[in-house]
């Protein structure tokens, strides 16, 4: 297998679990290789331990023909005798180094030298007419010690194997222990190195879903972290991008409506300028000083309320960055009555109960947009007789607005500005209450709306930290309630960037 290189082993996450795996397979086949060892050690023991078994069985054969001989005198047990004695020797000789192994040299030699004499008292014996009394105790008495000779190197390899298998098993139990701590190393090793780059980015994501973040940034310099955190960051810009395109378009859709309410606000600043022309040419020269100065001043205040108008569109269909600044309520609600006030019906009415000194830190141009979408969502359904209620107040929360709630300022608690807008249309349908506020859903028919309305409302409320709530009863019509983080007055003086002459 390829050596791996080295920054790819530093700064890829294959590479540190490859690099885990490694340090496993190589724990693994050292312990292998020691146990292996380990078990040839105790299979040179076993086989020594037969060795000495062997002899300690051939000295009782021995022994037993021994026995035989005294007892029958037969010739046949005489030869076995004789035959187990060289069998004796034979594995002396044969495995010298191995009997080496289990006693000291002088030992062998001892049990050497009484196999040899043994061998010739009995065949001094078996030799003899009438053999001396005193022989047959003399071997006996050989025979005895060759037994316990035997015995006693049998034994000595017996409790030699058994002092290796408990050293096996001790060592067996240090490697098993020493494998499991070494794995439980490798892996919070692993754990550090990949898991925790994860979790960070889960994190981030969290923060990002909460409107904490804008873009993830990498953890570590991981290949594989920095490719997902690239592509996951390229994706938020490209939804900012989609969403800045969807709310531009819903903006464009509500100035398209819009010019039909402003149309009918500068037709009656531009009327009374006419008038006032009309006035002043045909009294040129006739009429007093002060008369025309009083047609002047006209012209020049209805000019300048034009002028406001059309500042107020063009501030309101601007592209600019999001910008809070501390806005005054009722003349910014008033200014959006009138650039609607074209899709009213001749006998419907929008009524304002708003304090004049009631503002809100905010963004006007997109909180005029708020308003836009929701009157003239209100609007949509509102038969001759219809009424919109805007009203705003401060109000102490504990909880939640009734209703359905969506937004980051659920939570919040304290004080905050409510903002009511009710209308007593025929209201929304139980089954579609949790839906009006996602994106592209409409009720209405093609080509008559793209269902961004009040998911535009929803998105520029949840940016100000707010939230936004509705609830309707069919029938009886339909109320948004919008609360937003509210400051302290008199921390900056109320400033509005728009006049409310345009809402007269």
């Amino acid at each position: 297998m390829p050596a791996l290189p080295v920054a790819f082993l530093r700064h890829s996450l294959r590479g540190k679990i490859t690099l885990g795996y490694y340090a496993v397979a190589a724990s693994i086949l050292v312990a292998s290789l020691f146990f292996v060892g380990e078990l040839r050690t105790l299979e040179a023991r076993v086989v020594l331990g037969q060795r000495a078994t062997d002899l300690f069985n051939t000295v009782l054969e021995i022994r037993r023909f021994e026995r035989n001989y005294f007892l029958h005198h037969q010739a046949a047990d005489l030869e076995e005798n004789s035959a187990y004695l060289k069998l004796a020797q034979a594995l002396l000789t044969e495995n010298r180094a191995d009997f080496s192994a289990i006693a000291t040299e002088a030992r062998m030699d001892e049990l050497r030298a009484r196999l040899n004499d043994y061998q010739r008292q009995m065949s001094a014996f078996a030799a003899a007419d009438r053999p001396p009394l005193e022989l047959e105790p003399r071997v006996r008495a050989l025979g005895q010690e060759l037994v316990a000779i035997a015995e006693d190197l049998a034994g000595s390899e017996r409790r030699q194997i058994q002092t290796t298998l408990a050293s096996f098993r001790t060592l067996l139990l240090g490697v098993i222990l020493t494998m499991a701590l070494l794995i439980v190393v490798i892996g919070r090793a692993l754990s550090l190195r990949v898991v925790r780059p994860l979790k960070e980015m889960e994190a981030s994501v969290a923060a990002i879903s909460a409107d904490r973040r804008e873009s993830l940034s990498a953890p570590s310099n991981d290949r594989e972290i920095l490719s997902i955190i690239a592509a996951f960051n390229h994706m938020l810009k490209e939804l900012d991008l989609r969403q800045k395109s969807l709310m531009r378009s819903e903006r464009l859709a509500s100035l398209g409506t819009m010019l039909s309410g402003v149309a009918h606000e500068l037709n009656n600043p531009l009327s009374n300028i006419s008038t006032s022309c009309q006035i002043l040419q045909e009294e040129a020269g006739e009429g007093d000083v002060a008369t025309q100065k009083m047609y002047l001043a006209q012209i020049d205040q209805q000019t300048e309320r034009a002028r406001i108008i059309v500042r107020s569109l063009l501030d309101f269909s601007r592209e600019r960055a999001f910008r809070k600044e501390t806005v005054l309520l009722k003349p910014l609600v008033a200014q959006t009555v009138g650039f609607v006030r074209g899709e009213v019906s001749a006998k419907s009415v929008v009524r304002l109960s708003i304090p004049d000194d009631l503002s809100v830190p905010a963004d006007a141009q997109r909180l005029q947009q708020v308003f836009v979408n929701l009157i003239r969502n209100a609007m949509e359904g509102l038969g001759p007789q219809g009424r919109i209620d805007i009203s705003a107040q401060v109000v102490q929360a504990s909880e939640p607005p009734a209703g359905t709630a969506l937004g980051e300022g659920c939570g919040m608690k304290g004080p905050m500005v409510e903002i009511l807008v009710a209308d007593n249309g025929p209201g929304i349908a139980p089954e579609i209450l949790p839906r009006i506020f996602d994106p592209f859903f409409t009720t209405k028919d093609v080509g008559h709306g793209m269902g961004l309305g009040l998911f535009v409302v929803y998105e520029i409320v949840d940016e100000h930290g707010g939230c936004i709530a509705v609830q309707s009863v069919p029938g009886q019509g339909a109320a948004f309630c919008i609360r937003l983080p509210r400051e302290n007055p008199d921390d900056q003086p109320a400033t509005n960037a728009r006049d409310d002459k345009g809402a007269q």
